[in-house]
Formats: C-alpha cells, sequence, structure tokens
C-alpha cells in the first residue's frame, strides 16, 4: 500500500465506492475557467451536509487538502487542486426552498444562480445577481467569489443579498450565521463571503430577494471610439442616472459576440452600450440616458420595450465570454475595477495594450461601477513569451490601481492574482487579512496556497 493509498484509507472506508479515485476520467474537476490544470489524488461528492462534516473531519485527522468546488465557471484557479489532495464537489447539495411571504430563500450551494432566479420569478420575486455565467454558477461559488453581475450597478452583488449561511469550519463544527444563529457579535457572514473556500466549507446559503421591478426601455448605442463610449458613461454617471443595467463592450468583442451568434445586424463599431432601464420613472430615465447617448456622438441607437426584442439584444452581452473564448486559441481573462469616472482612461489603457502587444486585447463589463474585464487573446498561429503577457498585466493592474481602482471586480484572487496583492494593499493590511484566515483555518486544510503568497 502506498503513503497516498494510506492516507486516504479512513476517506475510501467511510465513503466507499463514492469516493473516486480515478480521477483520470474526471478531466473538468483538475481545473476550472481558468484552464489551470492540477491533478487531485480523489474527487468526492458530498450529498448532504453530513457528508461534509465528515469528509472535513477525516481530511484533518489525516492531513488530506482539501479543494472546494461548484461549477468550476472561475477565473483565477480558486478550484483548482493545485496541492494534490481531496476536490470535494458541493454540487449536489442544491436544495431549493422558496418562502415567498417572507421574500427569501433556503439554497444548498450547489443550486445553479438562474434556477433561483425563476424560482423566485415565478412566484413575483427577484434575485438580481447575475453573473455572466449564471446559467452555469452556482450560489456556493458566487458567495465565495462575491460574485456581480449585469445588475450590480443598480441592485448590487452577491453580499447585499444574503442575510445567512451555514458553514463547516476546518475541525468539523457547524458554523451558523445571520438568520441562522439568535445572536452574532460580529458579521461573520461578510467575512465568509468573498472567502474564496479558504475559511469554511459553505453548506447552506439564505437569500433575501425582491420584488420583480416594472421593465422598463432597453437601449443599445454604438460608437466610433471607446472614449465616445466611456465618456458617455461618465455622464451619465455624474448626472445621477442609475440605470438597472449599464453595460460597455469594445469593438473587437462585439465583433466575436456578433460572430458567435449574429442576433442584429449593426455596422462595424469601436465601442457599444448597453442600457436597462427599470422602475416607475424608467421610461424618462431612458429618454435621458438616449439624449446623453446622442450628444457623445453615438453612430447607432435603438430603444427597445418588446420583451422577445430585448432579450435579443442583451444576446450581444450574454454570449459575450464563449464568443470570446471561440474567437481563439487561448484566452487570459482579468477583471479590473476604477471609478467610474476613470472609466475612459482605463479604456484608453487597454486600446494601447491592443495596439502595442502582438496579440488581441478586447474588453467589456459593468460600466456602472467600473468593472472591466479585459482579454488577452493569443491566436491558434501565435507563439508569445508568456513574460511579455505577465508584463502587459502587471501594467494593466498598476494602471488601475493608478487610477484608484482595485485589482479584481469579481474574479478574485485565487492563484492567477496572489503575487499581485502587494501592489494594492500594504503589509499590514495582508498581515492582518492573514490572521483572519490564520483563525479560521490554521492548518492550511482548505484551499492550500491560494490568495496569500507563502511568508505574506
Amino acid at each position: 500500500m502506498t503513503a497516498q493509498n494510506r492516507q486516504f484509507k479512513r476517506l475510501a472506508a467511510h465513503f466507499s465506492d463514492r469516493l473516486i479515485s480515478n480521477v483520470a476520467d474526471y478531466p473538468a474537476y483538475h481545473k476550472d475557467a481558468s484552464e489551470i490544470t492540477a491533478i487531485p489524488d480523489a474527487i468526492l461528492f458530498a450529498e448532504s451536509e453530513t457528508d461534509v462534516i465528515d469528509a472535513i473531519n477525516l481530511c484533518h485527522t489525516d492531513n488530506i487538502p482539501i479543494f472546494f468546488r461548484g461549477a468550476g465557471t472561475g477565473y483565477t484557479g480558486g478550484a483548482v487542486p493545485s496541492g494534490g489532495g481531496l476536490v470535494l464537489s458541493l454540487e449536489r447539495l442544491d436544495k431549493l426552498e422558496l418562502f415567498p411571504d417572507r421574500k427569501m430563500a433556503l439554497c444548498g450551494p450547489g443550486v445553479i444562480t438562474i434556477d433561483l432566479m425563476k424560482t423566485a420569478e415565478a412566484v413575483g420575486l427577484y434575485y438580481p445577481p447575475d453573473p455572466a455565467s449564471y446559467e452555469e454558477s452556482t450560489l456556493g461559488g458566487n458567495v465565495a467569489e462575491n460574485a456581480g453581475g449585469l445588475h450590480c450597478v443598480k441592485y448590487g452583488v452577491t453580499k447585499d443579498y444574503i442575510i445567512g449561511l451555514k458553514a463547516v469550519t476546518y475541525d468539523g463544527r457547524l458554523l451558523e450565521t445571520g438568520i441562522f444563529t439568535e445572536h452574532e457579535l460580529f458579521n461573520l457572514t461578510g467575512i465568509l463571503i468573498g472567502s474564496e473556500g479558504l475559511l469554511a466549507a459553505i453548506t447552506e446559503i439564505a437569500v433575501r430577494l425582491i420584488d420583480i421591478p416594472k421593465p422598463g426601455p432597453t437601449i443599445l448605442a454604438t460608437f466610433d471610439t471607446t472614449e465616445d463610449a466611456a465618456e458617455t458613461v461618465a455622464d451619465i454617471t455624474a448626472q445621477g442616472l442609475v440605470p438597472a443595467v449599464m453595460e460597455f463592450i469594445d469593438g473587437d468583442a462585439i465583433a466575436c459576440s456578433i460572430a458567435y451568434e449574429p442576433v442584429i445586424d449593426i455596422h462595424k463599431a469601436e465601442a457599444l452600450l448597453l442600457f436597462e432601464t427599470d422602475g416607475h420613472n424608467a421610461p424618462d430615465r431612458a429618454s435621458h440616458i438616449f439624449d446623453i447617448c446622442r450628444r457623445h456622438k453615438a453612430t447607432f441607437l435603438e430603444r427597445e420595450t418588446n420583451p422577445a426584442k430585448t432579450e435579443t439584444l442583451w444576446k450581444i452581452r450574454r454570449n459575450l465570454s464563449k464568443a470570446v473564448k471561440a474567437s481563439t486559441k487561448d484566452k487570459i481573462a482579468e477583471d479590473v475595477c476604477v471609478p467610474p469616472s476613470k472609466l475612459p482612461e482605463l479604456v484608453n489603457f487597454v486600446a494601447l495594450l491592443n495596439k502595442e502587444l502582438p496579440c488581441r486585447v478586447n474588453s467589456y463589463g459593468h460600466a456602472g461601477d467600473g468593472n472591466l474585464h479585459v482579454n488577452f487573446l493569443v491566436a491558434e498561429n501565435q507563439n508569445i513569451e508568456p513574460t511579455l503577457l505577465k508584463k502587459a498585466i502587471t501594467r494593466l493592474f498598476k494602471k488601475t490601481l493608478e487610477l484608484g481602482g482595485t485589482l479584481t471586480g469579481e474574479h478574485g484572487i485565487g492563484l492567477t492574482k496572489m503575487e499581485f496583492l502587494e501592489l494594492e494593499f500594504s503589509g499590514e493590511t495582508l498581515w492582518q487579512m492573514r490572521k483572519v484566515k490564520d483563525l479560521f483555518n490554521p492548518v492550511c486544510l482548505f484551499n492550500p496556497g491560494k490568495m496569500f503568497r507563502a511568508g505574506h
């Protein structure tokens, strides 16, 4: 018996044939959307909270690192089993109970985002956080990364709708926060949200729901320059207008989306803005936005109220992640965030990178809060030195911080950004954050090697 087999002996005895050791048959569980790949020693699909507790206790006893996984839609390697160990999938914990009278739902971490949205909408309620991966991403993953989405400019992100959590600690104890406990001196819910699987295993999520807002017009505007589009966003923000959604897409990303699915016939444009309005004064707000777009030299403007046609317009944005990936051999996706007033400078910098680098660089994102997804795209016939791309990404991060922004809008830190944390945070701040991690996860049982570099 090998040392590895001895280490997993208790897990295998407890879970029998449910513990998967032939991991080669499950290649999807070796990586996430970052395409970083590492081979785990075993995989376990938890089917209950008890399974999670038992697995953690056994792994703690035998010093087996645990890597939690939902749908694997993250872009920073957060679900990658970078240290061997056990991939503990929570995707089968998919309980979904709705309480319309209390405007809330109780969900397992494996609930797919769109399933919660559709279940709520069936009774006139609304769950606003809608990451682009909402048809695939799980709520557990959304909590781990504090995912945003298209509606974040008006309605906020995941943390604004989580009212309680159940989670299992490194020593197998059940931690209850928010509505699951009668007394809570510290905001433990807030600490767990966005912790990227480093602190505890989320087993249940209490979600706040709101009434479905009255829909208003959707506006699509194209521009001859990215600067005109970004200045439009800055002007709308400065005037205090808050659309439900305000999305920016640059010319290369537009071309990718139209090539992927030609849902609308628009002439070549260097930038596109999509707006969704809602609420009692939505028509007036839409008219104001329409006028601002016209003043900023919009080359094409469309205002739509028909739900079916509106959904067609939004496919341009919803398809983007898959469309951009389909257009190239390799895609490195970064998500930086700046104050909306600084968005023009950021998109101009991305355009500069696109001119200087031998590969394509495009961008799109949630313009209302300055969250820009920047993609470095390497074609099939290109062989680009990795250090060149790393230098370009470092320049992007430094420019973002220079503009008063942050290194990540919603993708998290994981493996891909941990070496850059020192650019944004002081040594003291990093030390204090590390102390929080060490308090919850003192033996580095959960997601070791993520977020914090060794010695930091």
